[in-house]
């Protein structure tokens, strides 16, 4: 049973307005995966939305699978990249095939879709991807830390056919974030009406790092994916296997 989150209309307003962050980082990921000496084969993308990355890595001549928790965003990438094998389960529960690197983009893994998130669950996740990796194979990821979006109560975007409201609730305690997402999207004479709730467990930086380190990956932060800078209070990991 995969829990109700990026219905379609939210699904379909994340693709055509919020698809910047995977357009603007590919260039730098494509760069990162051939520095390592990763030019072909196989790379899985967890939480892979409406594909727009698995898009690029295709076309970059790789073989892709997605994998996404929302039937709609699965819908999606079957479109934009129909060569593509896409899943729809949580990156969680999914045992990746063989490959040679893995992405997570997005702050994916800070999402509790799942409700068994946690840093256990997700230390056993990084550990079936390292399994699965070769000597040399990379899991490149990003997770939003503890003051994102601090100070920010709301946010308004719209485009040709649509409206997104975000309110933001902070539980500092818990170290979590709740983005409560109201949509209204046009249709031929009205607009429609939808709401979301999408909590995120905050994670620290060292605490990634170490649970990174324990499966046996070699580990370095990055601030930005080649010329393209991750968001506030966001770090990006290159696990590497060795």
């Amino acid at each position: 049973m995969h829990p109700h989150v990026y219905h379609r209309d939210l699904a379909y307003i994340h693709d055509v307005g919020f698809g910047d962050f995977a357009r603007g980082s590919a260039p730098g990921l494509l760069n990162l995966l051939n520095r390592a000496g990763i030019t072909e084969g196989r790379i899985v993308d967890l939480g892979c939305g409406s594909g727009i990355w698995a898009r690029e890595v295709a076309n970059a001549g790789f073989e892709v699978l997605g994998v996404d928790i929302s039937p709609a965003m699965i819908d999606l990438a079957r479109q934009r990249v129909p060569e593509a094998d896409f899943h729809l389960e949580s990156f969680l529960q999914f045992q990746p095939p063989p490959c040679r690197a893995v992405t997570a983009l997005g702050e994916v893994f800070n999402y509790l879709f799942d409700t068994e998130n946690s840093l256990l669950s997700l230390q056993k996740a990084c550990k079936r991807v390292f399994d699965a990796l070769p000597v040399g194979g990379v899991l490149i990821f990003d997770v939003a830390e503890p003051g994102r979006c601090r100070g920010l109560k709301q946010a308004f975007q719209e485009g040709q056919d649509w409206t997104c409201l975000v309110e933001y609730q902070h539980d500092e305690s818990h170290q979590q974030l709740v983005r409560r997402i109201v949509t209204f999207r046009k249709t031929i004479d009205s607009y429609v009406r939808h709401e979301e709730m999408h909590c995120l467990q905050l994670y620290d930086q060292d605490s990634i790092t170490q649970m990174l380190q324990d499966v046996g990956y070699r580990v370095r932060t990055v601030r930005s994916y080649g010329d393209y800078p991750l968001p506030d209070r966001v770090v990006g990991f290159i696990a590497a296997k060795s």
